[in-house]
């Protein structure tokens, strides 16, 4: 970890991950008092002013709220249509009244949050977003509400009251069937979070937070584990490789055939239940992850011509944090999924391209150690350099 930088079990200090993941994580909140100061490596109001200054973030990633109704964006951007500008009077005027500033997708324009939010991703399996909130009067920016995902709050810099609600409804989903009830009881957690706190509520529970007629600026991480709708989504889907999957539903007039095809169905979804499907599709959302750009200037292009040395080279993936490999038995190739294509490889190359990451460089060494079949190194060899020529991987060395 770079010096400076701050990642998610320094964020839980003095509870550890193992004790978060088992006690707290998508069952129960969790605050936490921290020293005054501690996140300033990760944001500031120069960082703020900064990003408003030299990049000015287009709408929607730019929006203010009062008393849980947006800003007309009218009032802070301005400019023709394809030009648009923030508007520092109309902005401050806003802020000065009341509005609370609310920028999405922060670790998109902060190295330092995009760091940490990679180091919450790592930990937590799952995709996360941070979004930022700045207040300065006594106007809640949003009424209660739930989210339909984790929520972690660090609060960088003054106060803010919050009161949390038990949740009317398990799990609830952005697109559920039926709507969560408002809550009625009391809060069950009511405080002030201050400079250096950390709240985390799991989805679902109702929340609202009050400005202290103070400036504050808080990150609001979401965090978005796969549910089961989505595996079975994704389960379903890998049923297109059977002819009948993809059969038109025309001419079963008989109840018996409906039935029959039904259960035809059925037997290709317990089928695949003999393997890990659960586990298959976690790896593959686990492959999805984009890692920050590696750029190595101006050494990268030369690297990427470069014959493959055993001892020097080391191999990194271009664009994705992992591979889904994707290897049944009896077929002569397996595959993988990348920029909207699919890629083959040899089976006996599939466990040196599920050891290749996104975030690390793995030797050539090391990966030719898993091919028990040496005869097939050369070729080996010369997949990793078409795939570099692709643009799919990264051929570095030291």
């Amino acid at each position: 970890m770079p010096a400076g930088e701050m990642n998610f079990e320094q964020v839980l200090a003095p509870v550890g991950i193992p004790r978060f993941l088992s006690e707290y994580w998508t069952k129960k909140p969790l605050y936490l008092k921290g020293e005054k100061g501690r996140f300033e490596r990760v944001f500031s109001w120069p960082d703020l002013n900064q990003i408003l200054t030299w990049h000015p973030p287009p709408q929607p990633q730019l929006r203010l709220f009062q008393e849980g109704s947006m800003v007309d964006l009218r009032r802070y951007i301005d400019g023709p249509v394809g030009n648009l500008r923030l508007s520092p009077g109309g902005l401050m005027a806003l802020l000065a009244q009341g509005a609370t500033m609310v920028m999405d997708g922060v670790q998109e324009v902060s190295p330092s949050v995009f760091d940490l939010t990679s180091s919450f991703e790592d930990v937590l399996s799952c995709a996360c977003v941070a979004n930022l909130y700045a207040g300065w009067r006594t106007q809640k920016g949003f009424n209660v509400h739930w989210d339909p995902h984790e929520v972690f709050v660090l609060q960088l810099s003054g106060r803010k009251k919050w009161q949390v609600f038990a949740p009317t409804r398990i799990d609830p989903l952005a697109d559920d069937i039926e709507a969560a009830p408002p809550p009625k009881a009391a809060p069950i957690w009511e405080g002030i979070l201050s400079d250096g706190d950390v709240l985390y509520l799991p989805r679902g529970y109702w929340h609202v937070a009050h400005p202290l007629d103070e400036p504050s600026l808080h990150i609001s991480w979401g965090a978005r584990p796969p549910v089961g709708l989505e595996f079975l989504q994704w389960w379903i889907a890998t049923l297109r490789r059977h002819p009948e999957a993809r059969k038109s539903l025309t001419g079963l007039d008989d109840p018996q055939a409906r039935k029959a095809y039904g259960a035809k169905l059925a037997e290709f979804l317990a089928a695949s239940t003999q393997g890990d499907p659960v586990g298959q599709f976690l790896r593959a959302r686990h492959a999805m992850r984009r890692p920050r750009p590696h750029i190595r200037l101006p050494q990268a292009p030369v690297e990427q011509n470069a014959p493959l040395s055993l001892e020097a080279t080391k191999i990194r993936l271009a664009n994705q944090s992992a591979l889904f490999v994707e290897s049944e038995a009896g077929e002569p190739l397996a595959r993988f999924f990348v920029g909207g294509s699919y890629w083959y490889i040899r089976p006996e190359f599939v466990a040196a391209f599920q050891r290749l990451s996104g975030t690390q460089s793995t030797g050539i060494k090391e990966l030719v150690a898993t091919i028990a079949d040496k005869s097939l190194v050369p070729m080996f060899h010369g997949t990793i350099d078409a795939f570099a020529g692709a643009g799919l991987l990264f051929k570095e060395t030291d």
